[in-house]
């Protein structure tokens, strides 16, 4: 190395990959040696960061959503959500409605909302008198009952009064949750081979991550039991937000108990996803197919794959949760600032889906999907940035503040999230520290360059991370530049339909307000798959019968159109033709 790079010799190491997760030395009931699960890198707490730009006003604007809307989540709601009666949005979920606001207000009161605290008090207030005395909230006399959005509904509330305690060490949440477990505990034989194929049904089984926090922070070992047995049975179930919020719960168990099986699981439910993806990142909402998204499980997607990426190290899994994030996932927010359902399919998404509540409020789902969503905005504003030893690791980049107490720093990072042709990563110690600084070079980018103190590096996305280790002192600025134009991408990859079009991690689409966008419209490439651009150096897309040109532009552009009755549609896939440069004539490659 010393001969390649004389000049930066003790201000830059490198690295080609990050430290294994696993390790031998355990042994399982049966003696045979069992890998591992640790924590690769920690997430930052919520108070460490704060959100600008893109990012941050999109946060805010799902908060407003949420918090300022007393005239919609009233405290009569959440008692109706608890007794399981009508006056909630979805009050035949007992205890969901409840539950994610508990979640939602850790986030709220994480990134500073300084009313979460009195506002989670005052409904504590209200729903804790009205938990039964099996633990369930709802309805009474519902052990022996097969409505499966029973337990669903107090699993969310069991993972939001663990979320309440941990955030207040106030008892009386703690000890309804010891008594909402034991409610799992009871219908466990109900429910644990009930989902089809006799796996762990998902709208039971997403209780896991209420039950490992309970063990954690509880000190409850008998949660963890229950835990354990359940996740032996977890496997492909059908409703994607639950089985995905049933995995969240998977990793959970699997860095509780060091037991790499139950990742495995998750990691078998997330194969299943990538197969029945969208070119956008979307998922159905029934697996594998479906005639609409569901913003919550999209919320989940995100999540588990940050989670995963937090147990593995491995890069791969961020660049699954960026791709989501900055594509579909935006797509899905609407100019209220709330998510919901859109059409699903793999040539043209968006579009009026369900619309529950007489459509009084568009394809926004305000009783699950908003919440959910600013959760997920907040959750994974932690993994911006997440550090482990010596090593502080950028993750993603948009525009953000983080404080590193462990390392006394402060970092910024200033770019133009979520295009991401640059960033400018602003690292000040308050004192000289020596660590590692190591940036993500994003699976979509085809080359990136560092500079640090007047030195440049450069590397390709095959050569992992770019690490800079030095001693830090005062104010360093390291600006990052990523290389990837505008291209093509064949989808899906196994049989093609068409082809997409990409600039950088967006992908580009062809809007329902500016042509009709259910004809078969084509875009030139040229030899290298480069998308024809137009004076601006915009892509475009061509339509067949009158030769009209119209630019492409990212699908989460549109989320400020102030519609939610009627979201615009976006053409996703096209036809591919040569450009006559290069070929004598016009092949088209798919049929469309």
């Amino acid at each position: 190395m010393k001969s390649i790079f004389p000049l930066i010799i003790g201000l830059i190491g490198w690295t080609l990959s990050l430290p294994a997760a696993n390790s031998l030395g355990a042994e399982d009931e049966t003696g045979s040696p069992v890998q591992r699960v640790q924590r690769c890198s920690e997430s930052c707490p919520a108070g460490n960061v704060q959100l600008r730009g893109e990012w941050g006003t999109r946060y805010q604007a799902a908060v407003c959503n949420l918090l300022c809307r007393t005239d919609r989540y009233t405290f009569d709601s959440f008692k109706a959500n608890a007794l399981g009666r009508e006056g909630a949005l979805w009050w035949d979920w007992p205890g969901d409605q409840f539950g994610r606001w508990f979640s939602v207000l850790q986030m709220a009161d994480g990134y500073g909302w300084n009313q979460a605290g009195w506002h989670r008090a005052a409904v504590a207030d209200v729903i804790l008198p009205l938990q039964k005395n099996d633990g369930h909230f709802g309805p009474p006399e519902v052990l022996e009952s097969d409505d499966a959005r029973i337990p669903s509904g107090n699993a969310f509330g069991l993972a939001g009064l663990m979320d309440a305690y941990r955030d207040t060490g106030e008892t009386r949440y703690l000890d309804a949750a010891r008594r909402s477990a034991r409610y799992f505990q009871t219908i466990a034989p109900q429910w644990e081979t009930k989902g089809k194929d006799r796996v762990l049904h998902e709208f039971y089984g997403h209780c896991l991550d209420g039950l490992v926090a309970l063990h954690e922070s509880g000190n409850e070992p008998w949660a963890l039991d229950l835990a354990k047995r359940l996740g032996v049975h977890a496997g492909r179930a059908t409703h994607t937000h639950h089985a995905l919020s049933m995995c969240r719960g998977l990793v959970d168990l699997a860095r509780a108990t060091g037991r790499r099986e139950y990742r495995d699981r998750a990691e078998d439910y997330l194969d299943w996803c990538r197969e029945n993806q969208l070119v956008t990142g979307g998922l159905p909402e029934m697996m594998p197919q479906s005639q609409q998204d569901e913003g919550c499980a999209l919320a989940d997607w995100i999540v588990v794959n940050l989670k995963m990426f937090e147990t593995t190290g491995e890069d791969r899994y961020l660049d699954d949760a960026e791709h989501m994030l900055v594509n579909h996932f935006f797509m899905n927010q609407f100019h209220t600032g709330g998510f919901g359902h859109l059409g699903f399919d793999q040539k043209i998404v968006g579009g009026k889906a369900w619309q529950g509540w007489e459509g009084r409020f568009g394809s926004e789902n305000p009783g699950c999907c908003s919440l959910w969503g600013m959760w997920a905005l907040g959750q994974a504003g932690r993994y911006i940035v997440t550090q482990k030893a010596d090593t502080i690791h950028v993750n993603l980049y948009p525009e953000a503040q983080i404080v590193l107490p462990d390392h006394h720093a402060q970092l910024r990072i200033d770019g133009d999230f979520p295009r991401m042709r640059r960033a400018t990563i602003t690292l000040r110690c308050d004192r000289p520290e020596t660590f590692a600084l190591a940036l993500r070079v994003p699976r979509w980018a085809d080359r990136v360059r560092v500079e640090c103190d007047g030195q440049t590096l450069e590397k390709t996305p095959a050569d992992g991370r770019v690490v800079l280790r030095r001693q830090w002192a005062g104010t360093t600025a390291v600006s990052v530049a990523f290389d990837s134009g505008p291209r093509v991408v064949a989808w899906p990859a196994a049989k093609p339909l068409g082809v997409a079009v990409f600039d950088g991690p967006l992908c580009l689409g062809l809007s329902s307000a500016a042509a009709d966008v259910d004809l078969p419209w084509f875009v030139r490439v040229d030899k290298d798959s480069r998308p024809e651009l137009d004076a601006k150096g915009r892509p475009v897309a061509v339509d067949p019968s009158s030769g009209r040109v119209e630019p492409l532009r990212p699908i989460g552009d549109d989320w400020l159109a102030p519609d939610a009755k009627e979201p615009r549609r976006f053409r996703v896939l096209f036809e591919r033709k040569a450009l006559r440069a290069f070929l004598q004539h016009d092949d088209i490659f798919f049929d469309g």
